[in-house]
């Protein structure tokens, strides 16, 4: 597990150094939201700005410390889709999912403590549902356990806000099999 937390830092910092916007979602957030689970990869998620010179600079940033295709890099990054990164020292995957599925969530994102020492910007718990939610609509069982287990812990969750953002995602009827209508915040 060592080994993720590693790759999680020197792509943060890869992406920092390349001035891009991000944050940690997927396993990683859901692990510390939710309870422990098995992730195997790194899911990121980047806003890379159309017509600048970013993607030269993502890659550079990350070439010393990853394996990753230049030529993928610009074309996801064009079409707004997911790229791929391999750490040389660990082979771990991370995988970079350009724009945000929640219009928004990357201004919210928290530095969080994830183990001792070891900072990351992760998704606000509340955008993390609702991403999780939009899986869901796509089809994760997976996601399914995940949002379980970020509503049973008992940290601060606003609902006003979770219930807002999963209407205006059109996955507030997913969102209502999980917690109650009319309830608007947890412990």
């Amino acid at each position: 597990m060592n080994d993720l937390w590693a790759t999680a830092e020197r792509a943060c910092t890869a992406l920092t150094n390349a001035g891009v916007a991000f944050g940690i979602t997927g396993g990683i957030a859901t692990i510390y939201y939710g309870e422990p689970r098995l992730t195997q990869d790194i899911d990121v998620v980047v806003r890379v700005p159309e017509g600048q010179p970013v993607v030269g600079a993502i890659v550079a940033a990350l070439s010393p410390g990853f394996h990753i295709d230049p030529e993928t890099v610009r074309e996801e990054v064009a079409r707004g889709g997911m790229f791929q990164a391999l750490d040389r020292d660990t082979m771990i995957r991370v995988d970079f999912h350009v724009g945000e599925a929640v219009p928004g969530e990357l201004d919210r994102c928290v530095l969080r403590e994830v183990l001792p020492g070891v900072q990351l910007p992760l998704m606000s718990k509340e955008d993390l549902i609702v991403a999780k939610l939009l899986w869901i609509r796509m089809g994760s069982h997976k996601s399914r356990d995940d949002v379980r287990a970020m509503l049973r812990r008992s940290d601060p969750l606003d609902m006003a806000v979770l219930e807002g953002l999963a209407a205006k995602l059109g996955v507030a009827d997913l969102l209502d099999e999980f917690a109650p209508p009319g309830r608007r915040s947890m412990p």
